[in-house]
């Protein structure tokens, strides 16, 4: 038996690395896209401790399980992707914890001047609400989103960098629209001839929220992947502060080809 699980181990270390790019369950998204006809498939799960009222339930525990994500290249640069998951939430001081739907996110990403100007794409989004606002999970409003994203090699590292627009369905007026700054960046640090890599990452967005009076809301992570020929195996702790006060981690699986 011991030598079946190091013979195991032995394979998967011999595994050669593929270039597996960083997208889930990173906050920042990559500049580059998937080939022409590649695809990249994700499931993983999440916790965390939420002590922001203004975070989607409020204050208590939450649960992300499956937390899902897909995407595809669909010309020599332009990807599709989509995002969904399910939301477990226990509010915090008692109450009845829920088990529903979380919101469905659909994403272009277009590389439009790849000669011209070498590792900047945009991103293109739409958050459709299929979580439920009666407790607070989602907020029954349609967001668009418009990113830019730009990509730099800094010696073995590569740096990501994310800027654009939100434009957030404001729940407290109709008809009404909350316009925030979005922002991203992360350093990603390949080891052991690939095998590995440890990302540093940090996101949010800063602006109105449903009321009008200025919010921030920043989450930090850091994320350890071990790639397996074309596997990745995730870990990751997150952060979030601000309005965002929170802190938790993630895990999950990537498929790429």
């Amino acid at each position: 038996m011991n030598r079946l699980v190091a013979a195991a181990l032995a394979l998967a270390w011999l595994a050669a690395p593929v270039r597996s790019r960083a997208e889930w369950p990173y906050l920042t998204e990559e500049a580059s896209t998937l080939r022409e006809g590649g695809w990249s498939a994700s499931v993983g799960v999440s916790h965390t401790w939420q002590d922001s009222r203004l975070l989607r339930g409020g204050k208590g525990v939450l649960w992300t399980f499956p937390e899902v994500e897909a995407s595809l290249g669909v010309g020599p640069h332009a990807e599709v992707s989509a995002q969904y998951e399910l939301l477990w939430f226990d509010p915090a001081g008692g109450g009845e914890a829920a088990y529903e739907s979380g919101d469905v996110r659909l994403w272009t990403k277009l590389a439009l001047f790849p000669n011209t100007l070498k590792g900047f794409s945009f991103r293109f989004g739409v958050k459709l609400p299929n979580a439920s606002d009666r407790r607070g999970l989602g907020t029954d409003e349609t967001d668009a989103f418009l990113t830019g994203l730009w990509d730099v090699s800094v010696g073995p590292v590569l740096v990501s960098l994310n800027a654009g627009l939100g434009i957030l369905g404001d729940r407290s007026k109709v008809g009404s629209q909350d316009d925030v700054f979005t922002w991203g960046a992360c350093a990603r640090l390949p080891l052991l001839g690939g095998r590995f890599r440890v990302g540093v990452d940090a996101a949010g967005y800063s602006g109105p929220y449903g009321i009008r009076r200025k919010r921030d809301f920043a989450t930090y992570g850091l994320v350890l992947d071990w790639v397996l020929g074309r596997w990745r195996l995730s870990l990751g702790g997150r952060r979030g502060t601000q309005d965002a006060l929170s802190w938790g981690w993630i895990a999950g699986l990537t498929y790429q080809r």
